[in-house]
């Protein structure tokens, strides 16, 4: 199958499979949280010059993983931004480096816009450290907000 990445709203028609994923991923069960609440957050990613974006990427014509880039994905730390938010790539799809190259993607995108550095929180630093990846603050046992320094306008 032929991967690629392209903008989520080059796709709208796999927005509510996108969201149904960040809402099962990550938020499901959470009061005031809902597919229809992610939807509309994603819909607002319509202008590549400018936060938010979501990216989608593709097996052919299937949809397989997303991830977004939000000006805030932690209220408790609201001078942090931008964040790589919601990286999510579909079980079966999983080790074929659709996370990688969305990744590899979206950190492209925050540069072309001039962003020195992405914030995110993970369970799993070691993935992010391959793309320059640094400990900003461990936050539980197993839990770290991360940063990664970037080249703006490359």
């Amino acid at each position: 199958m032929t991967q690629r990445i392209c903008h989520l709203y080059d796709a709208p028609g796999h927005l509510p499979q996108v969201a149904a994923w960040i809402y099962e991923a990550f938020w499901f069960g959470q009061e005031g949280y809902t597919p229809d609440f992610f939807a509309q957050r994603l819909s607002e990613a319509r202008d590549p010059d400018r936060i938010p974006l979501s990216l989608l990427a593709l097996d052919g014509d299937a949809p397989v993983g997303t991830v977004n880039l939000i000006e805030n994905d932690d209220p408790e730390r609201p001078h942090l931004s931008p964040w790589l938010a919601a990286l999510y790539v579909e079980p079966e799809f999983r080790g074929r480096g659709h996370a990688r190259g969305l990744t590899e993607r979206l950190l492209e995108e925050a540069a072309r816009l001039d962003c020195r550095t992405v914030y995110l929180t993970t369970h799993i630093p070691d993935f992010y450290r391959r793309f320059g990846a640094e400990v900003h603050e461990q936050v539980e046992e197993d839990f770290w907000v991360m940063r990664i320094p970037l080249s703006a306008g490359n």
